[in-house]
């Protein structure tokens, strides 16, 4: 999938694709949920994508954590 980084000081990067979003963290956590492509549009176009998840994806969605192999 890929990432496309984003200016927040909590979030890292998003992604979206087959109905998937993940959401990399600045501190290194990597979550995956199910969303729709405008969930994953109107993520990218809120003004504060830190504010956007916890008011409103953090509760939305069950994330996933994706642990990193090797």
């Amino acid at each position: 999938m890929d990432m496309q980084p984003v200016a927040s000081s909590n979030i890292a990067a998003i992604g979206f694709e087959k109905d998937k979003m993940r959401v990399q963290f600045n501190n290194g956590g990597l979550y995956e949920a199910s969303a729709s492509q405008s969930d994953f549009d109107q993520f990218m176009a809120a003004k504060s994508k830190g504010q956007h998840f916890n008011k409103i994806l953090k509760r939305a969605f069950t994330w996933t954590k994706i642990e990193k192999k090797g």
